[in-house]
């Protein structure tokens, strides 16, 4: 059981690389039984759907969908971390995909962490762990994403193309959980 917390632009890639029905040679050949994912904008959830989630739901619902083995947080919001940790299961890893910046947050970390052995990892992206790297080129990974850029289409998910002109209020309904992905058109002029 997965959970994916966020369900913005890097949360539906996210969700569409899980719920892939189709292995290629250079994918793992894990699967995925099921991909709960949250977030709270309807929108979203139901972007989410469209594109493979076993169930999209609003964080509230997360305590009563889990124990997860892993979860993924890729929404921003440290509650929502906080609930990846408490609703992940017992030796179950939870993967920070977010940055905080400088950002301090505040995380309940007691007892019942420490006694349930979990795991949390970050992602980061312009550096690989130095154990993978010999077999992670960056031609190896350029392939890869090319790959899953053809197998995806994360076009699709785009609900706002627009002019440079107004990336003003398009930056504005990103923020305010309007949109899910804005292209800009260039003047060739």
């Amino acid at each position: 059981k997965v959970a994916v917390y966020g369900q913005g632009l890097i949360g539906l890639l996210v969700t569409a690389i899980l719920s892939s029905s189709a292995t290629t040679a250079s994918l793992s050949s894990a699967t995925f039984g099921t991909i709960t994912v949250f977030d709270s904008l309807s929108d979203r959830l139901a972007a989410a759907n469209r594109i493979g989630a076993s169930q999209a739901l609003f964080p509230s619902q997360a305590s009563e969908s889990g124990p997860f083995d892993v979860s993924i947080e890729v929404s921003g919001n440290s509650q929502a971390l906080q609930s990846a940790i408490d609703n992940t299961s017992s030796g179950g890893r939870i993967i920070v995909g977010s940055w905080y910046g400088n950002a301090d947050i505040i995380l309940k970390l007691g007892i019942d962490f420490h006694r349930s052995h979990k795991t949390i990892k970050t992602s980061q992206v312009s550096e690989i762990p130095a154990e993978l790297s010999a077999l992670w080129s960056k031609e190896r990974r350029f392939a890869l994403t090319w790959e899953l850029i053809r197998k995806l289409k994360p076009s699709r998910l785009i609900s706002r193309s627009t002019t440079l002109d107004e990336a003003q209020q398009a930056y504005e309904s990103l923020d305010a959980g309007k949109e899910i992905a804005v292209s800009f058109r260039y003047s060739t002029s």
